[in-house]
């Protein structure tokens, strides 16, 4: 026992720096799972959000009572969303839709409908 020289320090010191390496990585873990649980409620939010807004607009497309070229926007529970609708000839129409969350998440999408065949006939995301 008397010619160990000092063994028992280093090895606890290597026993402890896993230990903390093992602290660490769980604590990561958790952070990136919180962190991606919280994005994937933002994309819901925000897909929400677009569903209600084109239905709206689609509303207002169908029936005639959309504001031409006038920006609309509107407040929901978990954020906003703004359209606007142009005429591109007298039977198509491009409306184009921004929603944002209230932390500040942002998705904008078009689309245009052809009023002679009732339906979307163009949709796109960016």
């Amino acid at each position: 026992m008397k010619d160990e020289k000092g063994f028992i320090l280093p090895s606890m010191m290597v026993v402890v720096f896993f230990c903390l390496l093992i602290t660490a990585h769980i604590s990561m873990s958790l952070v990136n799972e919180k962190n991606f649980y919280e994005e994937t409620k933002q994309y819901y939010a925000l897909d929400s959000i677009m569903q209600v807004a084109v239905e709206r607009s689609l509303l207002e497309v169908k029936d005639g009572t959309a504001l031409l070229n006038e920006q609309i926007s509107v407040n929901t529970f978990n954020g906003q969303y703004n359209y606007l609708v142009q005429e591109v000839s007298p039977l198509i129409f491009h409306v184009s839709i921004t929603c944002q969350t209230n932390e500040g998440k942002e998705y904008t999408a078009s689309y245009q409908y052809d009023s002679s065949i009732n339906e979307m006939i163009l949709w796109s995301e960016y």
